[in-house]
């Protein structure tokens, strides 16, 4: 019993058939070179794949990772225009808040100098006048 050859079926991965054997399914079948060189294909053309997708991945990557860095120095540069100019408003604030508190010269003794003046003046000029005529 042990000499009689067990037929090999479909669902098992490797069948080897001699020439002449009946072949288990129908199909084509393939020597072991062919088998083989079509593995090695195969896996060439996985891994040539892999590095295409991950070459095609790094370089979007590296586009998006410098679209970030472009957005990045504009909010920073617009940050920093923003803040200066926050910074002379502040400024231009406290220099008009120093000056309405600051204390001033009440406008009524402006006109009272002026009439005082005006007046030493006028009273000079007419001592001068008389003194100048004999």
């Amino acid at each position: 019993m042990l000499t009689i050859p067990t037929p090999a079926y479909a669902d098992e991965e490797v069948a080897t058939v001699q020439q002449g054997d009946p072949a288990p399914f129908s199909g084509t079948l393939f020597n072991t070179e062919a088998t083989a060189r079509m593995l090695a294909e195969l896996q060439l053309t996985e891994e040539s794949c892999g590095l295409k997708v991950g070459q095609a991945v790094e370089l979007k990557e590296a586009e998006l990772q410098l679209t970030i860095d472009q957005l990045q120095i504009r909010f920073d540069t617009s940050t920093d225009i923003f803040n200066q100019r926050l910074a002379i408003r502040d400024s231009q604030i406290n220099f008009m808040d120093k000056e309405l508190t600051r204390k001033k010269v009440h406008p009524v003794w402006f006109f009272v100098g002026g009439v005082v003046i005006g007046s030493l003046t006028a009273i000079g000029t007419a001592a001068a006048m008389n003194q100048v005529s004999p």
